[in-house]
């Protein structure tokens, strides 16, 4: 759907300007200029479904953590779209910045704590949903397969209120405010945390720090199930870059599908040795 399609559909209230924006892997994003404020436009991808994504869960997930101050209010929705009309937040994310942790820590404890009823998030059942639209399967990622049906990679735990996306682009200005709520369930705070350290890059020292802050932020984590979760965000990552690429053979896919999968060598070889 093009922006004057896309405007003409909308509610009187929301007509007004839109000024497509730069970023994103798959959504489509817009300011919007209206004779009543500034707003942020999303209309969501299609088929959102083959990448394991339910928009009906994504609206109550975001709606429960704006209730708790964690993410923008929601002011207008089409669940059916993936279209979401948020205010317009003038403030930068952290992409490219040294994270604060102690201040993410304690908004990630606390969305740890918000009692809803969601999904969990099956790791393995997510991989397995990627992995039957990849047949046959390259070998690159063939090789990987037998790794995530070890115990060892499958440890017990809690299920707590998880975002289960916080790379470095959803995190937006000082507080921070939490955005892109599609992969939202209820699920392990070692995923959640392994994926913020991805997405960081952080060393071990670091990493050490954002497991200290966490805890003083009232969450419950063991260092060994962090790093056990280590390899599932690489795999994630490397099935989820791969099925894009099939779609849409853009440079950018195969170039994040070859990183995750270095990296899931090196943090397989980690678990290993330790």
């Amino acid at each position: 759907m093009n922006a004057d399609r896309l405007l003409a559909s909308l509610p009187r209230q929301w007509q007004g300007q839109l000024t497509p924006l730069a970023g994103g892997y798959t959504n489509r994003c817009w300011r919007l200029d209206t004779t009543g404020g500034s707003y942020w436009l999303r209309l969501g991808c299609d088929h959102p479904a083959l990448l394991g994504i339910d928009r009906s869960l994504e609206l109550r997930a975001h709606t429960a953590a704006a209730e708790a101050g964690l993410a923008p209010v929601i002011h207008y929705s089409r669940p059916e779209q993936g279209l979401l009309i948020l205010d317009w937040l003038d403030e930068s994310d952290w992409c490219g910045r040294e994270p604060d942790l102690p201040r993410l820590m304690t908004r990630v404890a606390r969305l740890h704590r918000i009692n809803i009823e969601l999904p969990l998030l099956d790791l393995a059942a997510q991989a397995d949903h990627y992995l039957q639209q990849l047949t046959p399967l390259a070998p690159e990622l063939a090789v990987f397969v037998p790794h995530f049906a070890s115990p060892a990679l499958n440890p017990a735990f809690t299920p707590v209120f998880c975002h289960h996306d916080l790379n470095a682009a959803n995190l937006l200005g000082e507080r921070p405010w939490l955005l892109d709520w599609e992969y939202a369930a209820r699920g392990d705070a070692a995923f959640e945390l392994a994926v913020i350290a991805d997405s960081f890059e952080l060393n071990p020292e670091q990493e050490r720090a954002l497991l200290t802050a966490y805890g003083a932020a009232g969450g419950l984590l063991d260092e060994r199930r962090f790093q056990l979760r280590r390899p599932w965000v690489q795999w994630l990552t490397a099935l989820w870059a791969a099925l894009q690429y099939r779609r849409d053979p853009a440079q950018r896919y195969l170039a994040l599908q070859q990183r995750a999968l270095t990296r899931l060598s090196q943090a397989l070889t980690f678990i290993e040795l330790n």
